[in-house]
C-alpha cells in the first residue's frame, strides 16, 4: 500500500465511524476520544485527527512511539507487532513562472508514519507511568473563567441564543441561568461548551486566524465552520477538564457535521486541524502559555 493509499484509508475509516455513530444517535461518542489524550513516549500529545483515528483502534493504553523513539528509551518492539500509521501535516513549496514572473506557492500535504503502542514493546515500561496518570476530573470554574477572560473576547449576555457576530466582533450568549441540566451533562458544562463553541468561531476572524470568509447560513462553508467550532469546543472542554459532548441542541449541529463530512471526505481532517489550531491560539493568549505540545 502506498503512502497516499495509507492516508486515504485512514481518513475513510475515521469518516465512516463518525458518520455511523452520529446516524445511530450516539451523542456520547465524542467524550471517549477527547478524554484519551493519546501521547508519544516523549510526552507530546497527538493532534485532533490522530486522536480520532487512535480512538477508532481501541488500544487499552494511550502511549505510542516510533521504532526510533522506543529504541531511544531502551525498549524493543515485540516480534510480529504491526505498526499503526499516523498522519503528519507538512508544508510544500512550488515555484511557478508566468509572463517572466516567478511565483512561490505554499501548499499543505500529509505523510504517514508508523508508531507502536506500549503494549507492543518490551523493556522498562515503568518510566512511562507518569504519562498515564489519571487526570483530575474536578471542574475548576475559576480556571475556565480565567481562560476565557484572558482571550480578550467581548462576551455579552442576555440574548435568546448563542452566536458570534463577525461584523461587530463579539460573542452573544444567553444568561447563565438559562442553561439547564440535560441527560448528558449539567448546566455548567452546557454553558461552557456553548461558550467555547462560539469562542472557536471568534478565533476565525480575519484579524486572528482568518478562517471565516463570510459564509451565509445553510451553505457548505457554514456547515464546515460549524464542524470546526464543535471540534474546537470539544478540544477546549477536554483541555479544561470539562466533559466533552455535542452541545445541548446537538441535532442541528450533528446534522451539519454529517453534511460537511458527506460533502467532502477531507472535511473532518481539515476541520480537526483548524480546531487544534484554534485551541492553541486560545492557549497562547493565556499568560506564559506556549500551547499544547503536539507531535502530529
Amino acid at each position: 500500500m502506498t503512502k497516499n493509499n495509507d492516508i486515504k484509508a485512514i481518513i475513510e475509516t475515521v469518516n465512516k465511524k463518525v458518520i455511523a455513530d452520529i446516524e445511530a444517535g450516539n451523542t456520547n461518542w465524542i467524550k471517549s476520544w477527547t478524554s484519551n489524550n493519546h501521547k508519544s513516549v516523549e510526552g507530546y500529545e497527538y493532534t485532533g485527527f490522530n486522536q480520532l483515528w487512535l480512538h477508532c483502534l481501541n488500544f487499552k493504553k494511550p502511549i505510542f512511539g516510533t521504532y526510533i523513539q522506543w529504541n531511544k528509551k531502551g525498549c524493543k518492539i515485540k516480534k510480529g507487532s504491526k505498526a499503526v500509521k499516523l498522519l503528519r501535516a507538512q508544508e510544500g513549496v512550488k515555484k511557478t513562472e508566468k509572463d517572466g514572473v516567478e511565483k512561490t506557492e505554499y501548499f499543505k500535504f500529509f505523510r504517514s508514519f508508523p508508531v507502536f503502542n506500549i503494549d507492543q514493546v518490551e523493556g522498562n515500561l515503568e518510566q512511562f507511568e507518569n504519562l498515564t496518570n489519571n487526570e483530575n476530573k474536578v471542574i475548576d470554574k475559576n480556571k475556565i473563567e480565567n481562560f476565557v477572560n484572558n482571550t480578550g473576547a467581548i462576551i455579552k449576555h442576555g440574548y435568546s441564543g448563542a452566536f458570534y457576530r463577525p461584523s461587530e466582533d463579539f460573542i452573544g450568549m444567553p444568561d447563565k441561568a438559562s442553561f439547564i441540566d440535560t441527560n448528558v451533562k449539567d448546566a455548567t458544562e452546557n454553558y461552557y461548551s456553548v461558550l467555547l463553541h462560539e469562542l472557536t468561531h471568534w478565533t476565525g476572524a480575519q484579524k486572528r486566524l482568518n478562517r471565516i470568509k463570510g459564509s451565509f447560513f445553510g451553505s457548505p462553508e457554514y456547515a464546515f465552520e460549524e464542524l470546526v467550532a464543535e471540534l474546537g469546543s470539544a478540544y477546549a472542554c477536554n483541555y479544561l477538564n470539562l466533559n466533552s459532548t455535542p452541545r445541548s441542541d446537538h441535532a442541528h449541529y450533528l446534522k451539519n457535521w454529517l453534511r460537511a463530512i458527506k460533502d467532502n471526505s477531507n472535511a473532518l481532517i481539515k476541520a480537526s486541524g483548524y480546531a487544534s489550531k484554534s485551541l492553541n491560539y486560545l492557549i497562547q493568549l493565556q499568560s506564559n502559555q506556549l500551547g499544547i505540545k503536539q507531535v502530529a
